[in-house]
């Protein structure tokens, strides 16, 4: 790597930890008051958990700004480097904008490539451990659910297994129902191909019923009584949020929903748009530089500030505007995601061939 590339690589990296370190101090001091403020009166607060919670955080703020600032720290150092006249001489010196562009753009897919893996393998574990200390200090009890969609819950002696829940009508599918004594040994094991809640409790059918104690026998049954103290209110999840789920998994999910005829459109929509992130970092340095060599001399850090803010709030508007036609079915999940990204691919292409096309005197 030449000594240039290592500048203006280092000049690059060096203004986007800068500016990350900026934005993250900021979030720390407002989130910090606004978590005090919303969970000061709640059953379980406490200074240590309150901590953790603003640190696991973090991650998800980040990754969610990481292009926007990637966006503001090219538009402020092009314009550092132009009032420095050192983009002037590099020209002058036989370079081309596309090779100044260079080191740019592998500062931003090392960025790209570290905000993919935030999103796949570090978010999805904040988020988790963020709600788990939001529902700990607020003194919510929620069921879990497991990674693959299906359900655990326990009711006294009784440890139970839904493949799939449908709280519409109050039905439970492919359930497993483990019962223990008071020694904790288990004393059957009974599948039910589903549950259904009507006036006179929980009805189990189409099963079958292993007993082992006080000795072995295995009986089928059509329709049985289930004396369970299971609340339908707590089957309103069915599936893992998808904010929580890495790739693999919300890829696995999703084929899992649509293969059992289910809604798979957020896990669908929120995979392709982590798929997009790589994407959106490049596209916002080649936006950012025509920008940036417009800006005039005077004032040009005010301007870049000022292009940063609402070149980002513009990719964001547009990125959320997509995303919600995406959830609600208005688009595919692949193009709710990837429209944004072409659509400033196509702007900043279109100013980068402008911005080099050369100038013809009259």
């Amino acid at each position: 790597m030449s000594i240039l590339n290592r500048y203006l690589l280092n000049f690059f990296l060096t203004g986007f930890l800068k500016t990350t370190g900026i934005f993250v101090g900021l979030f720390l001091l407002i989130d910090g008051i606004e978590g005090i403020r919303r969970f000061s009166q709640k059953p379980n607060f406490n200074a240590v958990d309150i901590t953790l919670l603003i640190l696991s955080r973090i991650p998800n703020f980040i990754s969610m700004l990481i292009p926007s600032l990637v966006l503001l720290t090219t538009l402020m150092g092009i314009s550092k480097l132009v009032r420095q006249n050192e983009i002037t001489v590099m020209r002058a010196s036989g370079l081309s904008l596309n090779r100044i562009m260079i080191p740019f753009l592998m500062g931003g897919l090392i960025i790209a490539l570290g905000h993919l893996l935030i999103l796949d393998q570090i978010t999805p574990r904040t988020n988790l451990i963020a709600q788990k200390l939001d529902d700990h200090i607020s003194d919510r009890q929620i069921a879990p659910v497991s990674q693959s969609g299906d359900r655990w819950v326990r009711s006294g002696q009784q440890i139970i297994h839904i493949e799939q829940t449908d709280p519409a009508t109050d039905t439970l599918h492919g359930v497993t129902l483990f019962t223990f004594n008071a020694e904790h040994r288990l004393v059957s094991r009974l599948e039910a191909k589903t549950a259904l809640l009507n006036d006179e409790g929980w009805q189990l059918m189409s099963g079958i019923n292993y007993q082992f104690l006080p000795r072995s026998a295995v009986q089928t049954f059509q329709n049985r009584a289930w004396d369970v103290t299971l609340d339908p209110k707590r089957l309103t999840s069915e599936t893992p949020t998808p904010r929580m789920l890495t790739l693999m998994e919300l890829y696995t999910l999703s084929e899992k929903l649509s293969k059992e005829g289910q809604d798979a459109t957020r896990h669908l929509v929120t995979f392709h748009r982590k798929l997009t992130a790589p994407a959106t970092i490049l596209v916002a340095i080649l936006l950012a530089f025509p920008f940036a060599l417009r800006m005039p001399r005077s004032g040009g850090t005010i301007r870049s500030v000022l292009y940063g803010l609402l070149l980002g709030f513009a990719m964001f508007i547009l990125s959320d505007l997509s995303t919600a036609l995406g959830l609600g079915g208005r688009l595919p999940p692949i193009l709710a995601a990837w429209a944004p990204v072409l659509f400033f691919y196509g702007i900043a292409g279109f100013l980068l061939l402008h911005l080099a096309a050369p100038r013809h005197s009259h």
